[in-house]
């Protein structure tokens, strides 16, 4: 059964109610009979149970061709020929052409 929360305009009560999803909102505040409202909040979604981890739902071969593919990519990644950054040594003398023009 879902906890609502709920909140008065005259005396500033607050308080939460639990209420089936079908029964209509509260109207009248318990402590001075004012008119109240519901205080809506984002909810958290929490998955409970099996079958939400890596490990409950995949089988081997799925976790085999899963490591032959991180082992594929880490040799790749040592097969490549380094950066080198020019990139910033280029922008640098675009800077220093601009500033010579403009004097």
């Amino acid at each position: 059964m879902p906890t609502y929360h709920y909140a008065c305009d005259k005396c500033g009560n607050e308080f939460e109610i639990s209420q089936n999803i079908t029964d209509p909102p509260k109207k009248r505040c318990p402590k001075c009979r004012g008119k109240i409202y519901r205080v809506i909040y984002p909810v958290n979604h929490i998955l409970k149970g099996s079958g939400f981890y890596k490990t409950d739902y995949r089988d081997e071969d799925f976790s085999k061709r899963e490591k032959e593919e991180k082992k594929q990519g880490s040799d790749k990644e040592k097969t490549k020929k380094p950066k080198t950054d020019n990139s910033k040594k280029e922008v640098a003398k675009k800077a220093k052409s601009k500033l010579k023009n403009a004097v």
